[in-house]
This record gives structure tokens, C-alpha cells and sequence, in this order.
């Protein structure tokens, strides 16, 4: 029996996994069987207790049904190439991030060898053109992947990059030569790949130029929190600690958690934690008081998560109309505010440039100009963004984009990835 291989997108949202298995390539396996889409499943751990762990649609409906104690962790890829971000402790257990990415791939692991009836050990996994600017934090959050994979149960991993999959998966409609622009938006990271696609043949050097940055759907969430909604949570709130004068102001690294929705679980973290209730204690004013009251509400009957859901549903709003409400009633965390599409361009502004910059880079490494290229494919929930759209159909003409199959293209390059593994060729 030939060798079995496993596809794996493992994205900051949703993670897939397609398979060649006895010398068939399969696409997306279903996974989870309590997802609207079954082969898509939320890249979600929840730990009621250190010794049990929920996934995907059930760590929600798990979450949920026991009152929303214990972690839920979301987003958490995001935190690969930050050195200075170890894990967490959950009660008296240590969990070190590769611990996290690991127990996730090995349940996607045994979803899929439970499907597939027989055990797999080697995978073609996805990773962001940059997981970092910095080429330090880049290579350290590979070598995370690779002992988190190496955790779930894999003898040989492949990491290709994840807009050169897409790029495999768009070769698929292409009957003559062409110059394509892939753009992979998703939750975490913007990538991009400039590639020449033809029916067959693929050589490395048709890879003309791949350039990405960690900025993408989450970056554009924490807008709406760093610029209106932190202020119900104290990040301006102001205090004087005893036997001082000097009026001081939450900090910013307190700050910055608050705004993010794969770093704001972490403010429940002991010293943190303890450090907040202080500021609260020495709060200038019962205004100031009652915003880091309304950060404990938030923080200790588990509401972030459905906090950012309904961040995110707002931010789908404005990509459909020029004004929406964002609410969220529960009790004593009740907010209302109107948002404008405007507001969130403007505000959106630094991120969008810094995306855009990344393919400014990867044209210009390609030595392609706009009106050279063919087809320019989209793919991840970010390019939604109309925003986004906009700034490349301005670069590129309407006519030149495509944007079908949001989230499964990348998993099918990823399988043909591991198709080409299979008959021995390798893709990086």
C-alpha cells in the first residue's frame, strides 16, 4: 500500500485538512460534524479543566453549556513568532503554545485517520508567506510549527507557503501560460504570490515572487476596539497610587492586550490580573472605576469571545452598508454604538497600507508591473473587505479579479502539494 499523506491548512480562524490516501487525492474531509460546513473547523481550544480539551463548533457549545468557566483560546497562531510569548497556566498546568498548536493538529490528525481508516504520519502543513517581518520571529515561529507537529504525531512534515497552495488550486482553470497574482487575506496574516501559471509543468523558478505580512482580519477587528469600544474597559481610565502625586494612565501593555482578540484572554493571568484590580482600587474617578469593572465582567463571566464575535459581525456589516450598530446586551456590559464604513476605513488606514506595502514588495522583487499581470485570485474572508477589494481592482481592473472559493483553495493546493510529495517531487 502506498505512502498516505495529510493536507493541512491550519488557519488563525478555521483550519481544513484534505488527504492522498492510496493513491487518490481527496479534498476537504469532514471534520467537524457540529459545524455549519463540516469540513471546516473553528481553530478553537477550550479547556473546561487542564485535563480536558474541546474543538472547533463544540469548544463553543462546550463553552456555553458550562457557563463559560474555564479557557478558551482562539487566534492563537498569531502568537508563533512572538519569543517573548511562552503559553499559559491553566489552573497549575503549564501550556506552552507548540503544546497548543500540537494538541490541535493531533486532533485534526485523528479526525482525519478516523475518516481516511488508517494512520498517517507525514503532512504537507500551510504556512504564511511571513509569519513575521522580522526574519528572526519568521524562522523561530517555523521551528515552533515543526516541534508542534512533530507533538501530533508526524515523522515528515513539508511547509509550503500558503499562497503558493492557492496559486497550485487556480493552475487548475488556467489553459494557457499566464502571470497570476495570488492574494491569500485571512485571519492572521496578508501573503502574496506572484507565480507563472500553465496547464502542466510546474518548475520552481515559475515561483516569480512570494511576500506577505502578519496583518489581516483580526488587525482589522482590533480597530473598532482600539479606537471607540476599550474605553468601556478602562484602557483610559486613570489612577494615583498611594504616597504618589503622578496621574497615570493604564498602560499601554495592558492596552494593547485589551485590543486583540488572540492577546486580551491573557489579562486573566495572575500578575496581570492582580496588577488591573490595583489600578482599580486606585482609580482617579468612579467613571474610571467602572470601566476596569466592566474589564473584570468581561474577563471573569467569559465574555470575550462572544465580545469579538459580535466585533466581527460588525465589521461584516460595513462591508455591506455605510453605517451599522454594534450591540451587545449583556448584563452590565450592555454598549451600543454606531459605526460608520467611513470610521473604519480611516481607521483601518495603517493596516491596510501595510498590506499593501507587502505586495508593493512582492512585485517589485518580481520585476512585474500591475499591466502584466493576467488574473489576480483572492482568496480568505478578508478580501471581502470591501476596502481591500477596492485598492486592488484601483491597481489591477475589475475584470482581473477573481474571488471564488474563499476558503478551500488554499487546502487544494495543498493537497496537489502532497500529491507531487507523493510521486517524489518536492514543492519547497
Amino acid at each position: 500500500m502506498s505512502d498516505s499523506f495529510l493536507a493541512i491548512d491550519f488557519g488563525t480562524s478555521n483550519s481544513l485538512v484534505g488527504a492522498v490516501h492510496q493513491g487518490k487525492t481527496l479534498g476537504a474531509l469532514p471534520l467537524d460534524p457540529k459545524s455549519a460546513d463540516p469540513t471546516m473547523m473553528r481553530t478553537l481550544l477550550y479547556f473546561p479543566h487542564p485535563d480536558l480539551c474541546y474543538y472547533g463548533a463544540e469548544a463553543i457549545e462546550q463553552y456555553i453549556e458550562q457557563d463559560m468557566e474555564g479557557r478558551l483560546f482562539r487566534s492563537f497562531k498569531s502568537h508563533l513568532p512572538n519569543q517573548n510569548y511562552l503559553g499559559t497556566v491553566i489552573e497549575n498546568r503549564i501550556v506552552t503554545l507548540e503544546n497548543m498548536v500540537g494538541i490541535f493538529l493531533l486532533e485534526l490528525k485523528k479526525r482525519a485517520e478516523n475518516h481516511l481508516n488508517h494512520e498517517v504520519k507525514k503532512a504537507v502543513i500551510g504556512r504564511p508567506a511571513r509569519y513575521s517581518m522580522d526574519p528572526v520571529a519568521d524562522g523561530f515561529a517555523l521551528h515552533r510549527m515543526e516541534k508542534a507537529a512533530k507533538m501530533a504525531g508526524f515523522t515528515e512534515v513539508q511547509f509550503v507557503p500558503e499562497p503558493l497552495a492557492a496559486a497550485f488550486d487556480y493552475r487548475k482553470q488556467i489553459t494557457q501560460e499566464k502571470i497570476v497574482l495570488i492574494g491569500d487575506f485571512g485571519g492572521g496574516t496578508s501573503d502574496f504570490t506572484l507565480i507563472r501559471l500553465r496547464p502542466e509543468n510546474f518548475t520552481h523558478d515559475d515561483v516569480l515572487a512570494i511576500d506577505g505580512c502578519p496583518l489581516a482580519g483580526d488587525a482589522l477587528d482590533s480597530v473598532f476596539m482600539s479606537h471607540r469600544l476599550n474605553e468601556y474597559f478602562g484602557a483610559k481610565s486613570r489612577y494615583r497610587l498611594p504616597m504618589s502625586s503622578n496621574v497615570l494612565s493604564m498602560p499601554p501593555a495592558v492596552s494593547m492586550k485589551l485590543n486583540h482578540p488572540a492577546h486580551i484572554v491573557h489579562l486573566k493571568e495572575k500578575d496581570t490580573f492582580e496588577f488591573i484590580r490595583e489600578v482599580q482600587k486606585c482609580s482617579l474617578t468612579s467613571k474610571d472605576k467602572e470601566a476596569i469593572e466592566r474589564l473584570f465582567v468581561l474577563m471573569e463571566d467569559q465574555q470575550i469571545f462572544p465580545f469579538f464575535e459580535s466585533i466581527e459581525k460588525t465589521k461584516r456589516g460595513l462591508s455591506a452598508s455605510a453605517e451599522t450598530v454594534f450591540s451587545f446586551d449583556y448584563p452590565s456590559l450592555e454598549i451600543e454604538e454606531t459605526f460608520t464604513a467611513a470610521q473604519f476605513i480611516d481607521w483601518a488606514a495603517q493596516t491596510k497600507e501595510k498590506i499593501f506595502e507587502a505586495l508593493d514588495r512582492c512585485m517589485e522583487s518580481a520585476g512585474v508591473a500591475a499591466e502584466q499581470v493576467d488574473l489576480v485570485c483572492l482568496t480568505g474572508g478578508t478580501a471581502k473587505v470591501p476596502f481591500i477589494g477596492g485598492e486592488l481592482e484601483k491597481r489591477f481592473g475589475k475584470e482581473k479579479l477573481q474571488t471564488q472559493s474563499h476558503f478551500h483553495s488554499v487546502l487544494s493546493g495543498l493537497v496537489e502539494s502532497a500529491n507531487f510529495w507523493s510521486q517524489g517531487q518536492k514543492v519547497t
